[in-house]
């Protein structure tokens, strides 16, 4: 767990400190969101059957700019965790053992909005960069690493909806959906190789605008 929280303090450090330098601005905002994570089972591709999650979390940080009232562009990062389930039907905590993934997106986002003239702001976004996911297993006999990093292409779609609670702050509810390229984790000549991992996140978030 602590390498995806240092790689998500470092992101945000960065975040904040680009929002530091443009705070002349008024068109900045900063986003904070939080909420669940789904993931969709993986496939194992070296060695067969599936791979099956727990619903886990998902926080972000992401700074942004308005180009006008209805485009803004925005960077992201976050952390998405989520625990092994079973693996190939296979029970782990049946078995005494344990497995979880972290995931720390970088994403460059496009963000629409529709103007509505009113407090409500409906929103639509895609977004692509990299994601940092890391596995850590314990006691799992299936040719898992007990701790490997595989970085690979990510890709973002979400929608969302905000309510503004004055001029530069507004709350709401956003989903989102990331996904990988495939996986290849490896430590110690134990390498696992998994289809690309994909999350559906259902979040609270809160904006602030200066």
């Amino acid at each position: 767990m602590k390498t995806p929280i240092f790689l998500s303090v470092t992101g945000s450090t960065l975040l904040i400190a680009a929002a530091n330098a443009g705070a002349q601005s008024d068109k900045w905002y900063l986003d904070v969101d939080a909420g669940a994570a789904i993931q969709q089972d993986v496939n194992i591709k070296n060695g067969g059957g599936k791979v099956d999650f727990d619903t886990g979390f998902r926080t972000g940080l992401g700074l942004g700019y308005n180009f006008c009232d209805s485009l803004s562009a925005q960077l992201e990062t976050g952390v998405i965790g989520n625990s092994i389930n079973n693996v190939g039907g296979t029970s782990l905590s049946a078995i005494g053992a344990s497995a979880e993934i972290y995931e720390v997106p970088m994403l460059a986002n496009v963000v629409y909005k529709i103007p509505t003239h009113s407090a409500w702001t409906p929103y639509f976004g895609i977004g692509a960069g990299g994601a940092a996911t890391m596995l850590r297993s314990s006691n799992v006999p299936l040719g898992f690493p007990k701790s490997a990093t595989d970085f690979t292409f990510a890709f973002q779609g979400t929608a969302g909806l905000k309510y503004a609670l004055g001029k530069n702050m507004e709350l709401g509810v956003a989903y989102k959906f990331l996904g990988t390229t495939d996986h290849s984790w490896s430590q110690n000549g134990v390498t696992l190789k998994t289809d690309g991992t994909m999350t559906h996140s259902i979040l609270a978030t809160f904006t602030w605008s200066f």
